[in-house]
């Protein structure tokens, strides 16, 4: 897959995250948006990383679900801080998963995703350059 498509899908999502969920809504009221799209937004930013580097096949998709455990770490290739950035990953996923279901969670949870879909952007924005 053209790794652009995989940064116009990350730029959708980071607007739905940034400019509907924290500048309309705020913070507080937006952790099922938040959940919804943060981890599936760096999914992306790696993607396309893997791709423009070939590192896999253009027909490989990534699925954000894969980061639930540390088993995606032999699914994927090898590349420069993949066991620090990939667990981190994972730490996005299971917060975005607590978010996107049941009952409301505190507020240090999205604070939390944010945090951390801001420290894996600019990582793989880095390995992209």
């Amino acid at each position: 897959m053209d790794p652009e498509y995989h940064i116009e899908s990350f730029q959708e999502r980071k607007e739905t995250i940034f400019k509907w969920a924290v500048e309309v809504r705020g913070i507080e009221n937006s952790q099922r948006i938040i959940g919804d799209n943060a981890s599936k937004a760096i999914v992306e930013l790696l993607a396309s990383y893997l791709h423009k580097t070939k590192r896999v096949e253009a027909g490989l998709w990534l699925n954000h679900s894969w980061f639930k455990s540390e088993k995606v770490l032999a699914r994927l290739p090898e590349f420069p801080n993949k066991p620090s950035l990939i667990l981190q990953m994972i730490r996005l996923e299971k917060l975005c998963e607590k978010m996107s279901y049941g009952a409301p969670k505190p507020i240090d949870n999205a604070k939390e995703a944010i945090g951390l879909f801001n420290k894996l952007e600019a990582v793989l924005m880095e390995m992209l350059k």
